[in-house]
C-alpha cells in the first residue's frame, strides 16, 4: 500500500489536519527552477489550482474536488471552499427577511473568500493548510 509519499503534519496544530507532501517533479527539459512543481491530477500547478477552487467556490471546488485526486493541499482548498460556500448560502436564507443582513454576510464573505485565496496561493510552496476558524 505504501506509494513511496511520505506525510507531515501541516496547519497550526487543530485535530491534527495532516496533508500528503508530493516530491517534487522536475522537468528534464529545461533547467531553470520553475519546471519544478508538485504533482496533480489536473495539469495546472497547485499555486494556481488552490486558490482558483475560490473563484466560483460551490462550482470550482466540486469539479476540483470531483477530478483532483493526487494532491491533498488542493482537495483541502476545494472542500473548504464548498463548505464555506454552503454555511454563506444557508445564513444568507434563513437570515433574509432581516434588513440588510444578508447583503453584510455576503460582502463579508467575499472578503474572507479574498484571504483565502490569497493564503492559498502564498501557502502553496510550504503546503501549510490555512483554515478558517469554526
Amino acid at each position: 500500500m505504501s506509494s513511496g509519499h511520505r506525510y507531515e503534519a501541516v496547519g497550526d496544530g487543530n485535530i491534527g489536519v495532516e496533508a500528503e507532501v508530493i516530491s517534487p517533479v522536475r522537468d528534464t527539459s529545461s533547467v531553470n527552477d520553475e519546471s519544478i512543481g508538485y504533482e496533480t491530477s489536473i495539469p495546472i500547478h497547485p499555486k494556481i489550482l488552490a486558490p482558483l477552487s475560490y473563484m466560483v467556490p460551490l462550482v470550482a471546488g466540486l469539479i476540483v474536488i470531483l477530478l483532483e485526486r493526487r494532491n491533498t493541499y488542493v482537495r483541502l482548498h476545494a472542500w473548504q471552499a464548498v463548505i464555506f460556500s454552503l454555511v454563506v448560502g444557508v445564513f444568507s436564507m434563513l437570515l433574509f427577511w432581516v434588513p440588510f443582513v444578508p447583503t453584510l454576510i455576503h460582502i463579508a464573505s467575499f472578503f474572507v473568500t479574498g484571504v483565502c485565496m490569497y493564503r492559498a496561493w502564498r501557502d502553496a510552496e510550504t503546503l501549510t493548510f490555512f483554515k478558517l476558524g469554526v
